[in-house]
C-alpha cells in the first residue's frame, strides 16, 4: 500500500508527518485529509476573528497530491447610516 504524508498548517505553524500512513490510493488519501482538516477545525478555537488551517498531503516520492485548506475571517456587522 502507498504511504501518504499530511502536513498540517494553523495559520504560521507548520506539523511536518514524517511517519507517514498507508492508504490503499490518492483518492483514499485525498479523503483522509478532508477528515482530518474538519477534526483540527473542531478542535482549534480561533485566536481573534482570523484562523487559517490546511492540510498538505505528498506521496511517499514527495509530490503534492491534494491541498485542503479552511479559513476564518470575522467581520463586525457593517454599521451603514440608516440601517439598524
Amino acid at each position: 500500500m502507498p504511504s501518504y504524508f499530511f502536513h498540517t498548517r494553523d495559520g504560521e505553524k507548520l506539523e511536518i508527518d514524517e511517519e507517514g500512513t498507508d492508504l490503499p490510493d490518492d483518492q483514499s488519501a485525498r479523503n483522509a485529509a478532508k477528515e482530518l482538516l474538519t477534526a483540527l477545525n473542531r478542535e482549534k478555537l480561533p485566536n481573534g476573528d482570523h484562523m487559517s488551517l490546511s492540510v498538505t498531503v505528498k506521496n511517499a516520492e514527495g509530490a503534492e497530491i491534494y491541498i485542503a485548506s479552511l479559513r476564518l475571517d470575522g467581520l463586525p456587522p457593517s454599521t451603514r447610516a440608516g440601517k439598524s
